[in-house]
């Protein structure tokens, strides 16, 4: 599990020593007192601010990276020449990838694709699926167009997990270019082809760019939060899907950086928080309703920790994730019908425009 061993993910792929280029990645600090409304907004921007960062650092060593395999004319001879300053850079860039997604964008996604002003953005960056897997017009596909140098990148999924990811990681052939052996590795390390991690970093700094800019415009409401927490609390069942896939290989090259499980406790970490900016609210009306409320996500997060506590003594198989999941599910869902309720209270329509 990745929430507290960030490099977990790193050995899965080979990386066999520790980073040397700085503190590893680590999620963000979740508040311990939520000021209301303004409060979700004031850690939204916190977190979004740690996302550019990252994004810039992505940029930065996918420069570094472009630059010393034009010196040497291939991926695979810079890293013959040069392979202690290779193996850095895709140290770095994994990194810059896990700042940006796995300890950045996960921890906030429950607000940003909960509020409806901010949810393109969900698709875009992160939860949107490529036009080739579309089957119905209700599936959203992620608007995600890269053009760099020899490389066109045209509707072929979110740019953290189906782009990015894979490319910084190695897992879709698409976009590396060659692989070799490298410091701290214990296996072949597939190496990015240029162009494509170069496109990818220059639309990462500017997606998210835009995503913090609208976020600071964003003046949430009541409505806003009773929206996010109602529709994202249910998707924690999603994640368990996912996990099986990624267990089984057939994740089509995601959710390699860190496990399905620290995404979980992110995205709920984030929806539990904007719970809590409503939560007097709801009190002063139904004291009873909006205590269970805060007790069932309470009780989802310490559900999530002791998943996490039991796949790193002994990896769970498909069917106790299935299982896991039906209880995840019934959990979440009984959240999800109370949060309807208190929304009433307010005089909140959760299923309106």
């Amino acid at each position: 599990m990745m929430s507290h061993r960030p490099f977990f993910a790193l050995t899965l792929l080979g990386l066999t020593t520790a980073a040397t280029f700085g503190a590893p990645a680590a999620p963000p600090t979740l508040p311990q007192d939520v000021k209301g409304k303004d409060g979700v907004k004031a850690y939204l921007l916190a977190v979004e601010k740690q996302c550019v960062t990252a994004t810039h650092d992505l940029k930065a060593a996918a420069d570094e990276y472009a630059a010393l395999v034009a010196a040497h004319g291939t991926t695979t001879a810079a890293a013959q020449a040069e392979p202690q300053k290779i193996a850095d850079l895709i140290n770095r860039l994994r990194d810059a990838y896990q700042r940006m997604d796995s300890y950045g964008y996960e921890y906030i996604e429950g607000i940003v694709a909960g509020v409806p002003g901010l949810q393109k953005y969900d698709v875009e960056l992160d939860s949107g699926i490529p036009k080739a897997q579309a089957s119905s017009p209700q599936d959203q596909i992620a608007p995600v167009v890269v053009k760099h140098g020899s490389v066109t990148i045209d509707h072929e999924g979110s740019l953290n997990n189906f782009l990015v990811e894979p490319t910084v990681f190695g897992t879709n052939d698409k976009f590396t270019d060659g692989q070799a052996k490298l410091p701290g590795f214990d296996q072949p390390v597939k190496l990015p082809k240029v162009d494509v991690i170069e496109g990818l970093a220059d639309y990462a700094v500017d997606g998210y760019a835009r995503l913090q800019k609208d976020s600071e415009a964003w003046q949430p409401t009541n409505k806003d939060c009773f929206q996010a927490v109602y529709n994202m609390t249910p998707t924690l069942a999603d994640y368990f899907d996912e996990w099986k896939e990624s267990k089984k290989g057939d994740s089509g090259g995601r959710f390699v950086a860190v496990s399905r499980v620290s995404d979980m406790r992110g995205i709920m970490s984030s929806v539990k928080l904007t719970w809590e900016a409503l939560d007097n609210d709801v009190k002063a009306k139904d004291p009873a309703l909006a205590d269970s409320v805060s007790r069932g996500y309470e009780q989802v997060i310490a559900f999530i920790d002791k998943i996490d506590a039991r796949e790193q003594k002994h990896p769970l198989n498909i069917e106790t994730i299935d299982a896991l999941g039906s209880q995840a599910k019934e959990k979440a869902d009984k959240i999800t019908v109370q949060t309807a309720q208190a929304a009433a209270l307010l005089g909140v329509d959760v299923n309106s425009k």
